[in-house]
């Protein structure tokens, strides 16, 4: 691919050298043929103003037909590039096209492109203010409205009854989940990942009890289980992540509908996973927060009088009430500043608006990108001063920590990877545009032009 490139950047070069040395010579051919005439109709001119004669004025002129037009044969592309090979030198270069003053000009508009990339240029005053506010919002929704979950007491904190919005979302939860609902649920759709305790399990896992037993199953995920719950309601199986971080896979039942077509016993396995779910969700314990089980992996750390782990920590809030139900709560924050950033951007400004959409369109998403992870880093900032101020794991906003992953993964990834690509995309799209604006004022040049006409 790049030396295809490279040769048809090498052939166009061929051809402009020799277009613009005719274009030279007939220039200095045209200028010479037109001053030695101007000089011979001034001497006619003299002459006949001597004799007597007088003369029409200048504003005097013949119309022109296409009858009396130059006809000019178009060659091909092959045919003018064979003529430009032989009459320009193999290594033709830029440098035979532009001064040295155009070459630089070039150069600096090439540096210019993608600057709005950086981080200074993407985000103007009004997009830093607005994406401050939002996580100021968000911050002080969650400080304020979501507090902690309810619970008696916590790695010494004090008890808390909950916040306005987490003590909501239980009731919510509540009704829509009645214990009648609930007990036929867990009598429809039973799964082979739900052992409460070690008793019948060929190996031990370390940690699972009635109260904890869902956070160390993977398939009560509400994201993971759409692919552990699913595979071990096909294969029967149970897979857990035990306290020490340790997966653990083993066998627990008979495989799903063994012997059906894959597809059925794909979509029962779905239903029969989200059925399990819904009967969970409302239940004392509920679901652990999504992707909470993964912290068991952090086995680092001595936090509290008992010296706890990263990990011990995260399953320790599980036992007091961070769940999902809690999760979602807190959920309405960050979802509320997200909401904050895309309203501001609608309501941009015109003078704004228009330099935003005069941008590459990567440029404006990456704007846009960068508001929510300032929005969110913000939000997070303020949520770790309340961790602070409260000495309570459980004031931690996971679905705060979940919004700022999201947006400073791709961030990071396009600061060491995707920059380049974007800026080369932003080139080519201003080469190509400078191709078809020159495109049209060929176009529009010919359509004026009646002195001569191209043959094809």
């Amino acid at each position: 691919m790049s030396s295809n490139r490279e040769k048809v950047l090498n052939d166009i070069t061929h051809v402009e050298v020799m277009i613009g040395d005719q274009i030279t010579k007939e220039s200095s051919r045209q200028a010479a043929i037109d001053d030695q005439l101007e000089a011979s109709v001034d001497t006619s001119e003299n002459l006949l103003q001597e004799r007597g004669y007088e003369l029409p004025p200048q504003s005097a002129v013949k119309a022109q037909s296409n009858a009396g037009s130059l006809v000019i044969s178009a060659i091909s592309w092959e045919e003018l590039l064979e003529k430009a090979e032989r009459s320009t030198p193999k290594n033709a270069s830029i440098s035979d096209l532009l001064t040295d003053e155009e070459i630089q000009s070039v150069l600096t508009k090439h540096q210019s492109i993608g600057e709005e990339l950086g981080w200074l240029r993407s985000l103007d005053r009004y997009d830093l203010s607005l994406a401050v506010c939002a996580g100021i919002v968000a911050g002080v929704m969650d400080v304020v409205l979501v507090k902690t979950p309810a619970h008696p007491g916590f790695m010494g904190s004090k008890g808390s009854d909950g916040g306005w919005l987490s003590n909501n979302a239980k009731e919510i939860f509540g009704k829509i989940f009645t214990k009648e609902r609930i007990s036929n649920l867990e009598r429809q759709f039973k799964t082979p990942y739900d052992p409460a305790t070690n008793s019948g399990l060929l190996r031990k896992v370390a940690g699972l009890g009635p109260r904890t037993h869902r956070y160390h199953s993977l398939g009560h995920d509400v994201i993971l289980g759409f692919f552990y719950g699913v595979r071990d309601i096909l294969n029967g199986e149970f897979t857990a992540i035990d306290k020490y971080g340790k997966i653990i896979v083993q066998q627990v039942g008979e495989p799903l509908n063994e012997g059906e077509m894959f597809i059925f016993r794909l979509l029962n396995a779905i239903i029969t996973h989200v059925g399990h779910l819904m009967s969970d969700v409302a239940t004392p314990a509920g679901l652990p927060a999504p992707l909470m089980p993964l912290v068991s992996f952090l086995q680092f750390g001595k936090i509290g009088d008992k010296e706890y782990t990263v990990a011990e920590v995260a399953r320790q809030m599980y036992r007091s009430g961070y769940d999902f139900r809690f999760f979602a709560s807190s959920g309405i924050p960050v979802f509320t500043a997200g909401f904050i950033i895309s309203l501001g951007n609608f309501f941009k400004p015109e003078t704004n608006r228009e330099d935003s959409d005069n941008r590459h369109y990567s440029a404006r998403k990456l704007s846009i990108r960068r508001q929510r992870l300032l929005a969110h880093s913000v939000g997070l900032l303020v949520n770790a001063g309340k961790v602070s101020i409260t000495r309570n794991p459980l004031a931690i906003s996971w679905a705060q920590t979940l919004a700022f992953l999201r947006y400073v993964a791709p961030e990071m990834h396009f600061l060491f990877h995707g920059k380049e690509g974007v800026r080369a995309k932003m080139v080519e799209d201003e080469i190509l545009s400078g191709f078809q604006t020159l495109n049209k004022d060929i176009d529009a040049f010919l359509e004026t032009q009646t002195d001569f006409v191209i043959q094809l």
